[in-house]
């Protein structure tokens, strides 16, 4: 499919910047999941090629080695290859100013913290995308965050 008839390569445009949510590193990890092949296409044709930039929370390091922590040393050694080698994946640590964002993000919407630690890493970074599988945060965040465009990415499923 050529990328100007491509509704994710339309809605994710060349250049842009995009904060990667647990849900779709887990998604392109894990395997068999209705957003896996979308995942796939995001990190491999648009990350890896450099044709966006991309970044993970660190909370959302956290929340992907769960699994991996679960499953035994070569689950980990394979989530940490992928954290620390794929591409030019930015790492947004959760600062005071990251903190404080997502407790003015979690009173206004009422996410969980870890969610709403995540978008914040997005919005004090300033970051033009935030990709996710939860399908409430658009609607969740239009008024929190009216500048950070919200992807859902199995809704392109």
């Amino acid at each position: 499919m050529t990328e100007h008839r491509d509704p994710l390569a339309i809605a994710i445009a060349p250049g842009q910047s995009i904060l990667v949510d647990t849900s779709v590193v887990l998604a392109y990890l894990a395997g068999g999941e209705k957003a896996t092949d979308l995942a796939t296409r995001l990190f491999d044709s648009f990350v890896a090629t450099g044709r966006n930039m991309a970044a993970l929370s660190a909370i959302t390091v956290a929340e992907i080695l769960v699994r991996p922590f679960r499953r035994g040393p070569a689950a980990v050694a394979t989530a940490e290859g992928f954290l620390r080698h794929f591409g030019d994946l930015r790492l947004i640590d959760v600062t005071y100013d990251v903190a404080r964002e997502g407790a003015r993000i979690r009173a206004e919407t009422d996410l969980p913290m870890p969610d709403a630690l995540i978008v914040a890493s997005a919005s004090v970074a300033e970051i033009d995308l935030l990709v996710t599988n939860d399908h409430d945060w658009r609607s969740r965040l239009a008024k929190a965050l009216p500048d950070l465009d919200v992807v859902v990415l199995d809704a392109f499923g």
